[in-house]
């Protein structure tokens, strides 16, 4: 009798108009074909480093694929589970939440990037996380990192996590900011005028210099989230 992982992978499997291999699924989880087969077996050996990237070929939402608990599509549907995560819940312990991560990218430099609202593959954390970081799963995005100028905390190809219920500004604190020259991480500093300055981290200034907005532009400045967090990508 298959197993409930093995009855997902195969109704995620029937539903694709190309159906993969299991070698296929073993190229792009990064596993040896042994573990996959295994997934068709009972065995979850080596299935949580390979989650994200085979739940994106299969095109499921990997909570769906991990646990069944979910909607099977990204995007989900009324029937899906709020996220709220209580500390007592074991079970809703045992597997992680997504993370809406958009394919974008946040100027670290000083190159023109536009903000495509295209979603990718749900990051995914556990709910201890999500109560460590005082956040809640629909309030928080990721975008990739792109350039040096924060490199003394944030480099290039990072993904970082910012709060979308967080715009204002607040000085000393590092927000995604959509700027004319596209989306840009930067540390906000208030200046006694009045005035912002987007601040580089890295000390290079000649490299990465600051920006400063004028009092009378402060008012222009569009802030999509605060920085909640940043991992290598």
């Amino acid at each position: 009798m298959p197993t409930p992982l093995a009855r997902r992978l195969n109704q995620a499997l029937d539903a694709m108009d190309t159906r993969p291999t299991q070698a296929d699924l073993a190229r792009a989880g990064g596993v040896k074909p042994p573990s996959v087969a295994g997934w068709f077996n009972g065995s979850t050996k080596s299935l949580g480093k390979a989650l994200l990237p085979i739940a994106g070929l299969l095109r499921v939402n990997p909570e769906w694929l991990n646990s069944g608990r979910g909607a099977m599509r990204p995007g989900g549907n009324a029937s899906a589970p709020s996220y709220q995560v209580r500390e007592s819940d074991p079970e809703q312990g045992a597997s992680g939440l997504p993370i809406e991560f958009v394919d974008a990218s946040g100027s670290c430099g000083g190159g023109t990037i536009v903000w495509e609202l295209e979603r990718r593959t749900p990051l995914v954390k556990e709910p201890a996380w999500f109560q460590r970081y005082k956040v809640r799963p629909e309030d928080v995005f990721g975008v990739f990192a792109d350039g040096d100028s924060m490199a003394d905390f944030i480099i290039d190809g990072d993904i970082v996590i910012f709060d979308r219920t967080k715009v204002d500004p607040r000085s000393g604190s590092i927000f995604l900011v959509d700027h004319p020259d596209g989306l840009k991480i930067k540390r906000l500093r208030r200046e006694i005028d009045g005035s912002w300055v987007l601040e580089s981290n890295n000390p290079n200034k000649r490299h990465y210099p600051d920006e400063r907005i004028s009092p009378e532009h402060a008012g222009l400045l569009k802030i999509l989230g605060q920085f909640v967090y940043r991992q290598g990508g």
